[in-house]
């Protein structure tokens, strides 16, 4: 994987900058951490809250190359710069005919991340049933 990353054209951005905002409508790009960090926000009652801090060797915004629905979230650089490379739909449909695995691997990360919130919404909905004296497991 990372061969073929480092093979995409790479950008430098500086501390704040927003890489995709939530609610925007996605531009059909995915992005590498291939230097510093990078920051995935969700807003709750008008304030940015952290979700989740992503560094070098990470990768973000897959859900653009699948589907066409607003961005869940704000992608924001945290560190003083950072490196990011941009894949585009056109990009990994070439690269799935000559690395499958490649494609594998990202599929594998997107359901690994996929699970993980499943597992915190039913742990959510856990704590809910506790808070509210019903026994309801989805």
């Amino acid at each position: 994987m990372t061969e073929t990353i480092r093979s995409l054209a790479g950008v430098n951005l500086k501390e704040g900058t927003e890489i995709f905002t939530e609610g925007a409508m996605p531009d059909d790009n995915m992005y590498f951490v291939l230097s510093g960090d990078v920051g995935i926000f969700k807003k709750r009652g008008g304030v940015d809250h952290e979700m989740e801090r992503l560094s070098t060797g990470s990768f973000f915004g897959e859900m653009a190359l699948i589907n066409e629905r607003p961005r869940l979230a704000t992608a924001r650089v945290l560190s003083r710069e950072a490196r990011l490379a941009r894949m585009n739909r056109e990009m990994l449909l070439k690269l799935a005919g000559v690395s499958p695995e490649f494609v594998f691997m990202l599929l594998k990360h997107a359901i690994t991340r996929l699970l993980a919130a499943e597992d915190k919404l039913q742990r959510v909905r856990e704590e809910l049933s506790t808070k509210t004296g019903k026994r309801k497991i989805y």
